[in-house]
């Protein structure tokens, strides 16, 4: 259990090294399980050059977007809007709204969201990278969730994000979420990023079809199929987050059960070494 509410609002960045590896699907499906602990919720689209959560969570309606806050034509609480009981505050995904807008005053903005009694967690969607519109994120966030696959790159990716975290002012807990998961012998094990990292993985996310099937339906996985293997694990990352009990369905201890079984009997192509020493040469960690 990492990141207990209490009677605060806990502002939490979900942070990406890359594009590609599930960071929208996170917040949005993150936004959609916190709902079911009981949770009051806003997700807030930082993208501003490439807005994809209205996309994610299906919605078109909307009013006015965060560029609209940004450049000073209506109160940040006008900008959110609501779907399947969450609120969202969205990115412009017009161009033209890109001309002039300043990320100086989104911290201010941001804050007047800020409200215990009414909102548990605003989760802010980051844009990939290290950017401005990143470190901005960065900067306005409590805590940070960083979404990365198993694989040697994006774990880099993580350590350069903590280099950053520790030039920014304030503390920031930081989590890891691993996605796109099979179990599989290829893959970094959460215990050796844990430990190369010093940073805890709190949440796994399994490869899922579904994902993209709820992805093309405009439905997020948490709405497009609630039994998944993927919204089962953003049931467990919610539980972790709120420290509410939360009974793993059967599903998942038998597809886990199944992987360890895979990974016994069956020879793998390639495999990750199991050392640290090892994984640090193999990703190129110079020794210090």
């Amino acid at each position: 259990m990492y990141f207990h509410c209490g009677n605060v609002t806990k502002i939490i960045g979900i942070i990406s090294g890359k594009g590609g590896v599930g960071k929208t699907t996170v917040s949005a499906n993150l936004a959609l399980a916190l709902k079911k602990f009981g949770k009051k919720v806003i997700v807030v689209d930082c993208n501003l050059s490439t807005p994809h959560l209205a996309y994610y969570l299906g919605v078109s309606d909307y009013k006015y977007t965060l560029n609209d806050a940004l450049m000073g034509n209506v109160e940040m609480i006008s900008a959110v809007s609501s779907s399947d009981g969450i609120r969202y505050v969205p990115a412009s995904l017009q161009m033209s709204d890109l001309s002039g807008i300043s990320l100086a005053n989104f911290e201010k903005n941001l804050k007047t969201l800020v409200n215990p009694d009414k909102v548990d967690y605003i989760i802010l969607d980051s844009a990939p990278g290290l950017g401005k519109e990143a470190l901005t994120v960065l900067t306005a966030c409590n805590e940070v969730i960083f979404v990365t696959t198993p694989f040697a790159p994006m774990v880099n990716d993580v350590m350069r994000c903590q280099e950053i975290l520790r030039k920014i002012k304030g503390t920031k807990t930081i989590g890891i979420v691993l996605t796109m998961t099979t179990n599989g012998v290829h893959e970094m094990s959460p215990q050796s990023i844990s430990k190369l990292t010093g940073a805890p993985v709190i949440g796994e996310v399994p490869f899922d079809r579904n994902v993209t099937y709820g992805l093309v339906s405009k439905s997020p996985i948490m709405n497009y199929d609630p039994d998944s293997l993927a919204s089962i694990g953003f049931m467990q990352l919610a539980a972790n987050l709120t420290g509410k009990e939360y009974i793993v369905p059967a599903k998942m201890k038998m597809y886990k059960l199944m992987a360890k079984v895979r990974n016994t009997l069956l020879p793998a192509k390639v495999a990750m070494p199991k050392s640290i020493q090892a994984v640090k040469e193999d990703i190129f960690i110079e020794n210090k």
